[in-house]
């Protein structure tokens, strides 16, 4: 089973593909076709996707649906609403909505669908799957041994003039060399070196905690089983002293780092790369997302692309801090990526703080724990230190730059808690406006959940990581099982205590589908599974309605957008999507089987999914308003 579609050619955005489009020319209505679904009327059939998204300063109505309004006063249904260019001017009745019609208004029948606010990825790494997507695609739970030694042979056919072969994710690694579970293969780079013997491979592991690479990457890098371990990494060696490839945390930067060396331009990462990214984002009703683990190249990406006006997804950003980089280049780059943020912030994209990692994961006890792991009397490795930690809060409070912490252990979730505890203490701090953070509170002891809270921090979850997948074997060998019952995502209580909260799914290490997120998170079991055991649904799962203000609303706030997106209300930006299913009324575990029809952002479309080829009923709109509906073409619906 693929888990994590990662295959952009599967995108089914007809407005990125032309010939897709053709349907519309096919049903004799184009015009009021397109219009039947969403506002393109006055493209349908030109040449590009870019014109097809141009409603500018057109009064659009979008009639006869299930509209979930979700902001913070009235998370009701409407019917109908409103958007003039690319803000909401009216929320309502179909009969209300439709009073406003002039003689150049653009009427979309919703047909009853289903209309979220657009959903809001708070953690997601589009930087890291543009590199694997671009170069070498594994999926952990499907691809064998023997794919994958083809899709390596085709690689290095198909690429020579590439310097490496590069890609991920592998399943999970081993200090010790035990067998690789996707592959039946040992976690030692040999079994690189029998495929790729002349050019340097590097291969992330799921986690993005650690890598694989071969004989010729550690000798282009300068890597020999004498060299001492970085700061914050480690190189792993066998009984003999030997390297055996695998890298854990910044030992696999100094190789990765030799690897972006080769990447191109920013104009080219933005248009032949990005671009697509985004579209296939979209294509799950994504309409916002923040990429956490930020590196100056891609941030100059992100500002071709808006300056451009070529986003179809508003970006907010954090960039890596120094002291998680290897080499002096990439340390230079995060300097100036930092103290210049504005020069990289723009109207769809802001860089709003720094990024610490400060431990690796509970699968392979790199995660820094509170008490220790079972049968040990070891805490785990800190990645980026306290002290760096501290000293960056107070540095970058003072900036306005919000700090953001990744966070796999309790003990690292406890030592942030404590810093901004600290923080607080000190005249003109700017702790409550900037909510600094913790990323994917996977892991929370019982004595730090109401401290969230009370110090005002963010509080930021991963929900994937449920029965059976193996992640959580892992950790429940290292950590124990009552530490994955009672410690792992304690959602409900933190929600519960008034912290301020956020869903990120951490794409591309784990899916990207909202909608499983948000069964899962209710659930708290994998996809579509009604009965057995679960990650303490009893206590810690939340309803359906608190998941998808999450993904909505709070992470608008979270962006520190809250009042131009994450609802359907009047003054904000018109970010939504158009459902084939309600979520509300489905069973819970058919949630994940969700899929968008449509995604607005700014009132423009970024996303048409093929089945409305399937879907689109052409009938007439019904009520005391003088003539049928007309379009500018002549027209009736």
């Amino acid at each position: 089973m693929k888990r994590k579609m990662q295959y952009l050619n599967d995108n089914d955005n007809i407005l990125d593909n032309l010939s897709r489009r053709g349907f519309f020319k096919r049903a004799g209505a184009a015009a009021a076709l397109s219009m039947a679904i969403s506002p393109i009327a006055r493209a349908v059939g030109n040449v590009t996707s870019g014109d097809a998204r141009d409603v500018t300063d057109k009064l659009v109505l979008y009639v006869n649906g299930q509209v979930y309004q979700g902001d913070k006063f009235k998370q009701s249904w409407a019917e109908a609403f409103a958007i003039k260019g690319d803000k909401i001017v009216q929320v309502g009745t179909t009969d209300e909505i439709l009073k406003l019609r002039d003689k150049d208004a653009l009427v979309v029948d919703l047909r009853g669908y289903t209309v979220l606010p657009g959903l809001i990825d708070d953690h997601l790494h589009p930087e890291m799957a543009v590199e694997q997507y671009n170069n070498v695609i594994v999926d952990e739970l499907a691809t064998t041994w023997e794919e994958f030694k083809q899709i390596v042979a085709t690689e290095l056919r198909d690429h020579p003039e590439k310097e490496w072969v590069f890609g991920g994710n592998l399943d999970y690694l081993w200090d010790d060399g035990s067998d690789i579970q996707m592959f039946g293969q040992p976690s030692h780079k040999r079994i690189l070196d029998e495929l790729i013997p002349d050019k340097p491979a590097f291969f992330w592991e799921t986690s993005g905690h650690a890598a694989l690479v071969n004989s010729k990457a550690l000798e282009v890098v300068g890597i020999t089983d004498d060299s001492p371990d970085p700061i914050g990494g480690h190189y792993v060696k066998d009984e003999n002293g030997k390297l055996t490839g695998v890298l854990r945390e910044l030992a696999a930067h100094v190789v990765w780092e030799r690897f972006l060396a080769t990447l191109p331009e920013p104009k080219v990462i933005g248009e032949q790369q990005l671009k697509p990214m985004f579209s296939y984002l979209n294509s799950f009703g994504l309409t916002s997302i923040t990429e956490p683990w930020s590196r100056e190249m891609y941030g100059k990406a992100f500002k071709y692309l808006d300056d451009n006006k070529e986003l179809t997804i508003r970006i907010t950003t954090y960039a890596t801090d120094t002291v998680d980089f290897a080499t002096k280049e990439m340390q230079e780059l995060s300097k100036q990526y930092i103290y210049n943020h504005k020069d990289y912030s723009g109207d769809m994209v802001q860089l709003v703080g720094v990024k610490y990692i400060l431990d690796g994961a509970a699968a392979g006890q790199t995660a820094v724990v509170v008490e220790p792991y079972e049968g040990t009397d070891y805490h785990g490795p800190w990645r980026n230190t306290p002290e760096d930690y501290r000293e960056g809060l107070h540095r970058y409070d003072e900036m306005g730059l919000v700090v953001h912490a990744h966070c796999a252990g309790d003990g690292a979730a406890r030592m942030v808690l404590d810093a901004v505890e600290e923080l607080r203490k000190k005249p003109g701090n700017n702790a409550d406006k900037l909510q600094h953070r913790i990323a994917h509170t996977s892991l929370i002891h019982p004595d730090d959940v109401p401290r969230i809270a009370e110090l005002n921090v963010w509080a930021e979850f991963s929900p994937v990581f449920w029965y059976d997948m193996p992640a959580v074997q892992v950790a429940a060998k290292d950590i124990g099982e009552h530490r994955v019952k009672k410690y792992m995502y304690p959602i409900k209580p933190i929600v519960d205590s008034g912290a301020s909260v956020s869903i990120g799914t951490d794409w591309a290490v784990t899916p990207v589908n909202p909608f499983i997120a948000l069964e899962t998170v209710v659930t708290r079991r994998d996809p579509g599974v009604t009965e057995g055991p679960s990650l303490n649904a009893e206590e810690y799962a939340i309803p359906l309605e608190t998941a998808v203000w999450m993904y909505t609303q709070g992470g608008a706030d979270s962006q520190k957008l809250g009042d131009k997106i994450g609802s359907i209300t009047a003054g904000k930006f018109a970010d939504f999507v158009v459902l084939d299913q309600n979520i509300f009324e489905v069973p819970i575990h058919e949630v994940h089987k969700t899929k968008p029809l449509s995604t607005v952002v700014g009132g423009q479309d970024v996303y048409l999914s093929s089945m409305v080829e399937e879907i689109i009923d052409l009938g007439e709109l019904e009520g005391e308003y003088g003539q049928p509906l007309k379009y500018p073409n002549g027209r009736h619906i």
